[in-house]
């Protein structure tokens, strides 16, 4: 079993470190974790410097550069790309303000994948110290190939649990927990650096944030489709 880590991430290299560290030194067996970040390509120098201390973290990674697009509005472009260089056999979602808690954390997600707790074609919801069900999920691989990507909004997490949910193949891990150091849960003034761009909101015909646009008829009618297609290949097992 290989878990692929889809990490996108931009100007805070100290803290990608901190992310990758932490999923690495916690794992039972560092070699099944493969980990994949996104860096924009006008913030490319701001990582390539620190490779050296990536590759002393890990050697199984792999680094992909692109335009940023919209930014945040467009982050689950980004996690699609990774998707699409991924090895694994789960992706796990992840953020650089993010760090593991639990250790062995690798051995639990072997369990799904071995088909302890029913098929390992499923979504895996992690606990969070914040409380939010939903920020880490780990999707199996056969879950992107049947819809074809990730997600379709840049809330990725959400996106991915409603699909799951609705598709039926949701299932909760409490045994992992992880730490997300974002600023509107810990206040923490060092965190406090996001920008998030408004986008276009077909319905209101005017912007909006990508929460808005998460709701609209459209998207709505897009996670739906998503499940419907993951439920007929499970019913067809």
């Amino acid at each position: 079993m290989l878990v692929s880590i889809l990490l996108p991430t931009r100007q805070r290299p100290e803290l990608m470190l901190k992310a990758v560290k932490s999923l690495i030194e916690k794992a039972s067996d560092p070699s099944r974790i493969e980990v994949l970040l996104k860096i924009d390509t006008d913030d490319q120098r701001t990582y390539t410097s620190r490779c050296n201390e990536l590759e002393e973290i890990t050697p199984n990674y792999k680094i992909l550069i692109s335009p940023r697009q919209r930014g945040y509005a467009d982050l689950h472009t980004h996690v699609n790309e990774l998707c699409g260089i991924a090895e694994g056999e789960y992706l796990f979602l992840w953020n650089d303000d993010a760090t593991m808690q639990t250790e062995h954390w690798d051995e639990y997600v072997a369990e799904h994948s071995q088909g302890v707790f029913g098929n390992p074609i499923c979504v895996i919801q992690i606990d969070n110290t914040d409380g939010w069900k939903y920020g880490f999920p780990l999707v199996h691989r056969k879950v992107y190939e049947i819809v074809g990507h990730f997600s379709l909004n840049a809330h990725n997490d959400t996106w991915i649990h409603e699909v799951a949910h609705a598709a039926g193949i949701e299932r909760k891990e409490q045994r992992i927990l992880s730490f997300h150091d974002r600023y509107d849960i810990t206040a923490n003034p060092e965190m406090q650096d996001k920008t998030y761009t408004d986008v276009w909101n077909p319905e209101t015909g005017g912007y909006g944030k990508t929460h808005d646009l998460f709701h609209t008829l459209e998207e709505k009618a897009l996670r739906q489709e998503d499940a419907t297609k993951i439920s007929a290949y499970m019913n067809n097992l």
